[in-house]
């Protein structure tokens, strides 16, 4: 069993801030088990910055490289992004990956299959 604190990963929870963790119906810490805590633990992959990870410098998505600086690498950032979701336990295969560009927003869709079973993340 995998286990993780949810967060509001996408976005999809009233009254609660995108990516915060949250309170249950009880006022317990909400959990996630199986396929809801990999999948968060690939868009928590996702956020993380190249470099971030004082322990781990070389983990991370490389923002400053691929996106921020100069024109956007969209195929750099997907590959990253497929790397991370890949590194994450559990994580059997990323099914789809879906990358786009928007004026000055920068979005992925992901179908991401698991030794839980198989869902989405936007982000």
């Amino acid at each position: 069993m995998t286990l993780s604190i949810a967060s509001n990963t996408n976005s999809n929870i009233p009254g609660v801030a995108p990516n915060d963790i949250y309170l249950d119906a009880m006022g317990n810490i909400a959990m996630a088990v199986d396929l809801q805590a990999v999948l968060q633990a690939c868009a928590s992959a996702a956020r993380t910055l190249l470099g971030e990870m004082l322990y781990n410098v070389n983990q991370g998505i490389p923002y400053e490289q691929t996106v921020w600086v100069g024109v956007p690498n969209i195929q750099q950032f997907t590959a990253a992004l497929r790397a991370a979701f890949l590194a994450v336990s559990n994580v059997v295969e990323v099914v789809s990956l879906i990358t786009s560009q928007v004026d000055n927003t920068l979005t992925y869709s992901a179908v991401i299959r698991t030794n839980f079973g198989t869902g989405g993340i936007n982000g």
